[in-house]
């Protein structure tokens, strides 16, 4: 993927993304500006790689942010039926 479609992939997101998206993103690109340092080690740059491939090849799943609060909202209430 080249830089310019990155770049507009991301201002896509940004758009589109809730307050609490815009908080973590911000709090990264304002880590790795004062550390000039890759936020992962190699070993999960290699994983975060090969997991978006495997997502993009439709051989694993992935959730949006409103499915991932739903599953865990669920669980948290299906514990306090135990």
């Amino acid at each position: 993927m080249t830089t310019a479609l990155i770049r507009k992939k991301i201002h896509q997101y940004v758009d589109e993304a809730d307050n609490s998206i815009l908080e973590v993103v911000f709090k990264m690109l304002e880590v790795y500006q004062k550390s000039n340092t890759s936020l992962l080690s190699d070993e999960q740059q290699q994983y975060a790689v090969k997991t978006s491939k495997l997502y993009k090849e439709g051989k694993i799943k992935g959730y949006s942010l409103k499915e991932t609060r739903g599953k865990v909202q669920k669980r948290i209430a299906d514990k306090g039926n135990d």
